[in-house]
């Protein structure tokens, strides 16, 4: 049984809902008109609906985001969503502000977002590590953002506790530069600063904060919903290599929305017709969109996904296969 209640979440991943039939309309509900994530949308839908001639034709919704998504999709109302990883994965499980509401039969599809969260001191500030934070001013993220709650989460787990300046980012952005604050979170691009960090940058030397593989594991261990990303030299520019969480951005799906078969013509659209993605989202062309996908999924794949991936010669971990296919 689907849980089919109103639950809060977070904005920013694609789920699936139920009923659509072969060849109907395909209602995708997104996130306010404003948002680059909507832009990205449509150009996903504009991608699928030109490969996939009558198999599926993708409808954009203009909605609330996340929260409004998971409503939606539990009420039948939308047959595709936006949201975050970390939010889909809490309400996949019924944990955190999710509890009692479990929908377990979430499916993912594909990510399109994997949003580097740079951890950003100054440069003098004499921090190289996480550890290093302890006892010294930091901004967790902007007052009551996502990104706060989550780099607070973080921290407890791998237990530093920084003497956390809780700011609005204007504010927190000044203090660095007044050298009130040693740095702060602030989630951007794939792979790409956000537009303050790099304002910044013109003004203050900085540095980006790695986790270590202990610190990874131990965020895992109480928090599996937060993903980490390793990046080469210079793959964010001008920085050495280092690992980073990241707020992933994807598709998911309800296990009994849609067929195997219009879940594939989805897929063949977004990974067979990349141009309309790129040409909006340009950070999608830095995407590996299958290998990235099954890498940073962490809900069990609809099962039509399970068939593509694997029939573009991927193998699929086993923490992905759903089980309606064990």
């Amino acid at each position: 049984m689907i849980i089919r209640n109103s639950i809060a979440a977070a904005c920013a991943v694609f789920m699936l809902a139920g009923g659509a039939n072969a060849a109907d309309r395909i209602a995708f509900g997104t996130t306010a008109l404003k948002s680059v994530h909507y832009t990205y949308a449509a150009s996903a839908a504009k991608a699928i609906n030109e490969k996939s001639g009558d198999k599926v034709d993708i409808t954009v919704i203009s909605t609330g985001g996340a929260v409004d998504n998971l409503k939606r999709i539990g009420q039948g109302q939308i047959n595709m969503g936006l949201g975050t990883y970390a939010t889909i994965y809490q309400a996949y499980k019924g944990i955190g502000k999710f509890e009692g509401n479990a929908m377990p039969e979430l499916r993912g599809l594909w990510v399109h977002a994997p949003a580097l969260q740079a951890w950003v001191v100054r440069e003098d500030s004499g921090i190289k590590s996480i550890s290093d934070l302890a006892g010294k001013e930091f901004t967790p993220g902007q007052r009551g953002s996502a990104t706060e709650q989550l780099a607070i989460q973080m921290l407890e787990a791998v237990d530093v506790k920084p003497d956390l300046y809780r700011a609005s980012l204007a504010d927190a952005v000044a203090a660095v530069k007044d050298n009130r604050s040693n740095g702060y979170v602030k989630a951007g691009g794939t792979a790409v600063l956000d537009g303050t960090t790099l304002e910044l940058m013109a003004f203050t030397p900085i540095r980006l904060l790695g986790f270590t593989d202990d610190e990874v594991a131990k965020v895992k261990e109480k928090f599996p919903f937060i993903n980490f990303q390793k990046y080469k030299d210079n793959e964010v520019e001008n920085f050495p290599a280092f690992t980073s969480p990241v707020q992933v951005i994807g598709q998911f799906a309800l296990a009994d929305s849609l067929t195997d078969e219009q879940v594939i013509a989805i897929l063949e659209g977004v990974v067979d017709n990349p141009g309309p993605q790129v040409a909006a989202f340009p950070s999608f062309g830095k995407l590996d969109v299958m290998q990235d996908s099954l890498n940073l999924i962490t809900i069990p794949l609809h099962s039509g996904a399970v068939k593509f991936y694997r029939s573009r010669g991927l193998e699929v971990p086993e923490r992905l296969i759903p089980p309606e296919m064990k």
